[in-house]
């Protein structure tokens, strides 16, 4: 008998069959469905927030706002969210000078059709809308040094803001825990300089510094005491259902809010495992899979349940290709695996080095088979990633490697779940 499933590829779907041979763990979370549109949950985050004034009354003697807000690498459903916040605040609109600033970090500047996409018209002609340049100095403001030593380079902008907003989704994230909250300011607007700093190898290679941890984990600590710096006030953050949709809203004071989230996405999202020998993935499809850069994710939460020695399949569109050229150099720079990852686990911090760094680890402890149309096979191959056209050919290369009587588990939502290995 067949077992089926459909798997998020791109703005579709890959189906993926099974015969009934195999022993299959299926891992999804089981999210409740909101009894409420994601208008009024935004609505009761707003008017109930957490350990802070609401917005009509942080608006009351301001002029000068920034409203930070995530690119295009994330489906954060802005078109609902960043009128709400406005509606918000004490005066009408057009009493305020209103920037929103689009919290790049070291990713590439969006275009003003993928803003419209993104954000939509009606927001994208009512509002300032600025990409951060990190690497822009001229749009940076210094704030000092932080007690790890870390010099914080901000945008200017927010420096400059009489009230600092900002809005983000909630999930697990491989390296600082979750995303959310301060994220928004480093890396999210702040000079690469700073950045560096934070995802520099020692701080990546932190027991402490991986996916649904907060505890000691000196990235997100570091953050913190970054978004403390650049005064940001108020955050609206939201946890995402399968289909992108809000099932939850936080809103209020930067740290409380977001810890309230992320408890609250950890209790959802969490699934006991065992591991298996084949583990399949995505990389939770458009625009998460967007490029392979991004998908790296995908392959760290699924090294999680993959046995040592074991195959991985991720399923990832990637019509971005690498995405990211410094990390494509990176990749492509060693000539063993294990080169790659000794190379990327020291000294000194490069751009997009935290990213080789990540996967490497993964790659010396796994096989990694990429099916993708994005990135064709020559271009995986030399990323030490085998390639496949199709599933089929993913599964049949990866029961080659494992044998007929593999274990198998199934992640169709890839970094959105958070495993814990029983």
């Amino acid at each position: 008998m067949q077992q089926k499933w459909k798997l998020p590829y791109g703005k579709t779907f890959l189906e993926l069959s099974l015969d009934g041979t195999n022993s299959v763990q299926v891992l999804e979370p089981s999210v409740p469905v909101p009894d409420r549109t994601q208008e009024e949950i935004v609505k009761k985050a707003l008017e109930e927030p957490v350990s802070s004034p609401g917005l009509k009354e942080l608006t009351k003697e301001v002029k000068k706002i920034v409203i930070i807000t995530n690119d295009n690498t994330r489906p954060m459903p802005s078109k609902i969210t960043i009128p709400m916040i406005i509606d918000s605040f004490f005066y009408p609109e057009t009493y305020y000078d209103i920037t929103i600033l689009i919290a790049c970090g070291l990713h590439r500047k969006m275009t003003r059709e993928e803003m419209a996409e993104q954000y939509g018209e009606e927001i994208c002609k009512k509002y300032k809308i600025v990409n951060h340049d990190a690497k822009d100095e001229a749009q940076l403001a210094y704030l000092g040094k932080l007690s790890t030593g870390n010099e914080m380079w901000v945008n200017r902008l927010v420096a400059d803001a009489d009230l600092v907003i900002s809005e983000g989704f909630i999930e697990s994230h491989f390296c600082v825990g979750f995303s959310g909250g301060r994220k928004s300011i480093l890396p999210g607007v702040s000079g690469q300089k700073t950045i560096m700093y934070n995802h520099r190898p020692e701080n990546i290679a932190s027991p402490y510094a991986v996916g649904a941890n907060l505890e000691h984990n000196p990235m997100h600590l570091e953050c913190m005491e970054a978004a403390k710096a650049a005064k940001l006030t108020f955050i609206l953050n939201v946890a995402l259902n399968k289909e992108k949709r809000i099932i939850e809203a936080f809103a209020g004071d930067p740290f409380e809010a977001h810890a309230k989230g992320c408890a609250y996405v950890k209790e959802q999202m969490k699934v006991p495992v065992h591991q298996t020998d084949i583990v399949i993935t995505t990389n939770s499809g458009y625009p998460l899979d967007r490029n392979l850069y991004q998908t790296v994710k995908g392959i760290d939460t699924a090294a999680v349940v993959a046995k040592e020695g074991g195959s991985i399949i991720v399923a990832a569109e990637c019509r971005d290709g690498v995405g990211h050229a410094a990390f494509s150099d990176l990749m492509q720079s060693c000539g063993t695996k294990e080169e790659l990852f000794r190379k990327m686990s020291a000294p000194p911090s490069m751009i997009d080095k935290w990213q080789a760094q990540i996967l490497a680890r993964t790659l010396v402890r796994n096989k990694v088979i990429l099916v993708s149309e994005g990135v064709d096979q020559k271009t995986a191959e030399s990323m030490f990633l085998y390639h496949a056209d199709n599933m089929e050919e993913a599964l049949k290369l990866a029961f080659r490697m494992q044998g007929e009587d593999a274990s198998v588990s199934i992640m169709p939502e890839g970094p959105v779940v958070i495993p814990v290995v029983k």
